[in-house]
C-alpha cells in the first residue's frame, strides 16, 4: 500500500515557503507522494498552486488533490490547468475530485451550489476530452499534447458509484477511519466496477489526520481541524476524536486500510512543521 503525506496548504495562515521543503523531505523520506486539501473561502493555499511547487521540488513523488472542488472552477480553465501541471510534472498527477458542501465557497465563485453534482459531470467530460488534446471549444486544443490524469472520486453515494464505475479510475473515501461502511462502500465500487465491464481493479484511496508531538502540538492540531471543520461543528468534532495522536496509532490504521484492500493511505497533517515528516516517516515506512 503507497503511504502519502498531505502538504499542510489547508492549515489556516500557513506560511508558503514550507511547501517546496516539504515536498523535498517527503521524496527524500520515501513517502510516495504528497496530497492537498481543496478550499477557498478559508485563508489557505490553493491545492493547484502548492502541487505546483512540489512538482518542482521534486522528481518522482506523485501529486494528488484529495480532493479538488471541480465545479468552483470554469472547466476549461480547470482542465488547461491541470493538464500543464500532469505534463511539466512528467505525468505524476492523480485528481482526486469532488463536489464538497460549504456555500461559501460556490458564492463567492458564482458557481451554482444546487446544480454542483451536474456541473462535475460535464467538466469531467470536457476534462477527458481536452487531456486527449481534442478540440473542446474555439478552433484549437486546449492542450499541446495528451496526458494521462487518473481520475478518483469523493463521496459515498450512489452517484459516487456511478462516476467511479463509468468515467473515473478509482475512490476517495473520507478522512474520518469508518472501517466497516469504507470497506462496504468499497466493495460496492469493486461491484460497479465489474457490472459496467471495466478492466482491471479500481484504485483506492483512505485519508487520516494526524499531528505527532508533545500536548501541545495535538493539541494545536486539534484546533487547526475544529477550526477547519467548524461549518459543521458535529463533524468537526468527528474529525478531532479521530486524528491520529500517535505513531501507534498511525501503524494500526495502516495496518487496518491494508487488511481492507486499500491501496493508498494519505496522511494529512494538522500542524505545519516539518518535524511531522520524519514522525511519520518513523513511524510507518
Amino acid at each position: 500500500m503507497r503511504v502519502v503525506i498531505g502538504l499542510p496548504n489547508h492549515i489556516a495562515r500557513v506560511d508558503g515557503s514550507l511547501i517546496a521543503e516539504w515536498a523535498r523531505r517527503a521524496e527524500q523520506y520515501g513517502f510516495a507522494g504528497v496530497t492537498t486539501i481543496d478550499r477557498l473561502v478559508y485563508p489557505s493555499l490553493d491545492s493547484i498552486v502548492a502541487l505546483s511547487v512540489a512538482a518542482g521540488a521534486t522528481r518522482d513523488l506523485r501529486l494528488i488533490t484529495n480532493v479538488l472542488l471541480a465545479p468552483l472552477y470554469p472547466a476549461a480553465l480547470l482542465a488547461k490547468q491541470l493538464a500543464s501541471l500532469a505534463d511539466i510534472s512528467g505525468n505524476r498527477l492523480t485528481l482526486g475530485l469532488g463536489v464538497g458542501r460549504r456555500t461559501d465557497d460556490y458564492a463567492a465563485t458564482g458557481a451554482d451550489f444546487h446544480q454542483r453534482g451536474r456541473v462535475i459531470d460535464q467538466t469531467i467530460d470536457l476534462m477527458r476530452q481536452a487531456w486527449q488534446a481534442d478540440v473542446v471549444t474555439g478552433d484549437v486544443p486546449l492542450c499541446p499534447a495528451p496526458v494521462q490524469i487518473p481520475v478518483l472520486f469523493g463521496g459515498a453515494s450512489p452517484v459516487t458509484l456511478r462516476r467511479v464505475a463509468t468515467v473515473g479510475d478509482g475512490w476517495a473515501a473520507g478522512a474520518v477511519r469508518d472501517y466497516a461502511n469504507q470497506s462496504s462502500f468499497a466493495d460496492r465500487v469493486r461491484a460497479a466496477w465489474q457490472q459496467a465491464g471495466r478492466a482491471g481493479t479500481p484504485w483506492l484511496n483512505a485519508s487520516v489526520n494526524f499531528a505527532f508531538g508533545d500536548p501541545e502540538t495535538v493539541y494545536a492540531g486539534q484546533a487547526n481541524l475544529r477550526n477547519y471543520y467548524g461549518f459543521v461543528p458535529e463533524y468537526a468534532e468527528l474529525n478531532v476524536a479521530d486524528m491520529l495522536a500517535t505513531p501507534h496509532d498511525a501503524v494500526a490504521t495502516v495496518r487496518a486500510y491494508r487488511d481492507l484492500g486499500f491501496d493508498g493511505l494519505l496522511f494529512h497533517p494538522s500542524v505545519a512543521s516539518l518535524d511531522q515528516l520524519e514522525r511519520l516517516a518513523d513511524a510507518v515506512l
